[in-house]
Parts: C-alpha cells; sequence; structure tokens
C-alpha cells in the first residue's frame, strides 16, 4: 500500500479515536507482536510515528535472519515483501514500513470489527 493509502486509513481511523488513543492501540500491537515473536527488549521510545520506522529498523538490523522472517510471519508480512526486498539497498525501510502498515491495518479491523 502506497503512503498515501496509509495516510488515507489513519484519517478513516482518527474519525473513530482520537489520534493519541490510535497511537496508543499502534503502539501496544507492535509491542504485543514483537513480544510475541520473542523479541522483549523492544520499545518505541518516541511519541512521535515519524521515528517509529527509524526505530525498528534498529531492531531489526540486530536480529538474525531467523528471527526476522519469525517476526515478519507473525505479523503478517506478506512473503511477496520478503523476496522483493530480499537484495534491496533500502532492505530494512521498506521491512519496517511493511511492519508499521500491517499493524496499523490490524488496529483498523479491531476497531471496525468489535
Amino acid at each position: 500500500m502506497e503512503e498515501k493509502d496509509l495516510n488515507a486509513l489513519v484519517q478513516k481511523l482518527q474519525l473513530r479515536l482520537s489520534q493519541r488513543k490510535l497511537l496508543e492501540k499502534l503502539q501496544a500491537q507492535i509491542l504485543k507482536d514483537f513480544q510475541r515473536s520473542g523479541i522483549s527488549h523492544f520499545e518505541l521510545k518516541s511519541t512521535d510515528p515519524i521515528h517509529w520506522n527509524e526505530e525498528i529498523q534498529v531492531i531489526l538490523k540486530q536480529l538474525s535472519e531467523n528471527e526476522l522472517q519469525h517476526l515478519l510471519y507473525l505479523i503478517d508480512i506478506p512473503e511477496l515483501i520478503l523476496s522483493q526486498t530480499a537484495n534491496h539497498e533500502n532492505r530494512l525501510f521498506y521491512l519496517s514500513n511493511a511492519i508499521l502498515h500491517r499493524e496499523l491495518m490490524k488496529v483498523f479491523y479491531q476497531i471496525q470489527f468489535k
């Protein structure tokens, strides 16, 4: 999904929640999935979501390929994204962006179908 689509999703969610509440839910979902994969030392330190991609990239860089694949599997990142980014110089940026997008989609579905 392109950035403009991601922004549209955020705007739809903000119609139902305040921005602060939306960001809290997104942070909680990210933390939950990282902990489920065995990465208990991860935490988004910034309250500004603009910095989250960078923070996620830092932790992804520290993971072995098996740990990374396990995390992406638990978050439900499509295998196609893994193969498309395998040899890309900005691989971690794209994987981090895919994580943020997927986690935002999870929050959207939780709100939509509760």
